[in-house]
């Protein structure tokens, strides 16, 4: 995955615990695709300041990643259910099977 796309998704899921000020840096940077020049220009500040608020608001959004694991878990849990989805036809009962394993595993927040 891109590290574009990376930080978007995690932007997603973890976006509201940043500052307004570095969520409006990071959605107009990935989301937006503006320069790091055309962001300083619209909100005021230094090429450099919006740099650096971009490379800090990052490294929080990988630290909840790395906390509290909530994309890793959605892709985990996507991943099993296109299995379901692929073989639900084919095989109704092994796939009836890969769901109560799911199930089995979000009750015990494997997943």
């Amino acid at each position: 995955m891109s590290k574009d796309l990376e930080i978007s998704r995690l932007c997603d899921v973890y976006g509201s615990l940043l500052t307004e000020h570095k969520l409006e840096v990071v959605r107009s940077y990935y989301d937006y695709d503006l320069s790091l020049a055309e962001i300083a220009e619209n909100i005021g500040v230094t090429r450099q300041a919006v740099l650096n608020t971009l490379k800090q608001a990052e490294k929080q959004l990988y630290s909840y990643e790395t906390k509290l694991g909530i994309v890793a878990r959605y892709d985990l849990l996507e991943s099993k259910l296109g299995f379901v989805s692929s073989i639900a036809e084919s095989d109704p009962k092994q796939a009836g099977q890969a769901l109560n394993e799911i199930v089995a595993d979000l009750r015990q927040r494997e997943i």
